[in-house]
């Protein structure tokens, strides 16, 4: 019988409510230690509230009385991953998939390791496995093969941006090489990016609506080109700039900034809050600009929240797209963002971007450096400790006066 404990921590896992089902599940625990599913359930919750070194003991004793439990195993590799062991979590994936070869979504946990660790060449095979769970593909089945590789000249693909915003602009700069294999090029995002991404070489049309993009003999999803493409941490494309605003757009903006006095600093505090690591790659504007110096000029690079206008300025209301944002960016001094699609907009338009992190970044920033791969004028700012942001705004605050004298 399931101690009621166990039962309320359920009701307050499925209601994300973390903090009360982590307690309850100890209580549980306390009172029923040889039950795997409270244990499992205990380490699942603590991994959610990034505290991965008590979520991987609690998942070692799931495993200790059932070893064959996959699912603990599974979230064990996530805690150790979290920890930085990325060998480790390899192991734990691999295991998972030897017994259960069909779980999508171990297979992605897999392939972001892989990534995060540099391994590309299967990194990139793993993450094909991305729409091969329940959700599926966001997009139809277009009756013609997926592009591998095959050779395009006289040939015309169909790449479509069926990711978020800022995997489209990153991966976006592998088009003009798809042009160069000889490919007519139909390409297809959201809305708020056309504006800004339909000039970019290579794109011989683009649209917006998927089911109907007219005729092709290969299509490929836009997260796929670096496999095609063979892509080794050796091989990626950094020619920056790969994206630019209009001559006439980036005018417009210079002159809305006219009256911003000191340097001209971007600030981007929040991701989008659906996103499942929000709560820890966001910051909040307030814990930001009280941590900075006050002499710079300080420009809302968000849309639709709260910028508390009389501390920072805000052009919300004229922001209608990515292009209003990249020549916005363009007039600015320095970005200061979190990991968000600004950090990769900033640097496809090869613009000075700071970059904060939390301590488990995304794999395309990888554990280490100050420096990004893909992004050359970016650097980053990286948390030690999960949630704890306030030594990572005090270097960036040293670093902002340095950059430009401020008392």
């Amino acid at each position: 019988m399931t101690h009621p404990a166990h039962a309320a921590g359920l009701k307050a896992y499925a209601e994300d409510r973390f903090e009360d089902a982590a307690a309850l599940f100890a209580e549980a625990c306390a009172a029923s230690p040889n039950d795997v599913t409270c244990h499992y359930d205990h380490g699942r919750a603590l991994f959610l509230l990034w505290r991965f070194a008590a979520a991987e003991a609690a998942l070692r004793r799931a495993l200790g009385i059932d070893p064959e439990h996959l699912q603990a195993r599974a979230y064990l590799g996530r805690a150790v991953d979290g920890q930085g062991r990325l060998d480790e979590a390899v192991d734990c994936f691999r295991e998972v998939l030897a017994g259960q070869p069909d779980q999508a979504a171990v297979h992605l946990l897999l392939a972001q390791t892989l990534l995060h660790r540099g391994d590309f060449a299967e990194g990139w095979e793993e993450y094909e496995w991305r729409y091969g769970g329940e959700a599926g593909r966001p997009y139809p089945d277009f009756g013609v093969p997926q592009w591998n590789g095959e050779a395009l000249a006289g040939k015309t693909i169909f790449v479509l941006g069926e990711q978020g915003y800022g995997d489209t602009i990153q991966f976006v700069r592998y088009v003009p090489m798809l042009k160069d294999l000889g490919a007519a090029v139909v390409f297809g995002c959201s809305q708020p990016l056309m504006r800004l991404l339909q000039p970019t070489p290579g794109i011989d049309r683009a649209v917006n609506n998927w089911p109907r993009p007219g005729s092709f003999d290969y299509f490929c999803p836009l997260s796929s080109l670096p496999r095609a493409f063979r892509t080794t941490t050796e091989a990626i494309p950094v020619e920056t700039p790969y994206l630019a605003p209009k001559a006439s757009l980036r005018r417009r903006w210079a002159r809305r900034l006219d009256d911003v006095t000191g340097p001209h600093v971007g600030l981007c505090w929040q991701g989008r809050p659906s996103h499942p690591n929000d709560r820890y790659r966001s910051i909040g504007l307030r814990p930001m600009i009280d941590a900075l110096p006050a002499a710079a000029g300080y420009v809302s690079l968000q849309v639709g929240t709260d910028a508390e206008g009389a501390v920072v300025r805000v052009f919300d209301d004229k922001i209608g797209d990515f292009a209003d944002t990249a020549a916005l960016i363009a007039g600015l001094d320095l970005v200061i963002t979190v990991d968000t699609s600004i950090a990769h907009l900033a640097g496809a338009l090869g613009a000075e971007a700071w970059v904060l992190l939390p301590s488990v970044p995304d794999w395309r920033w990888r554990r280490t450096g100050e420096t990004c791969a893909w992004y050359p004028s970016l650097k980053l700012f990286r948390q030690s400790a999960p949630g704890d942001w306030a030594p990572v705004l005090t270097e960036v605050s040293a670093a902002l006066r340095d950059r430009f004298g401020l008392d």
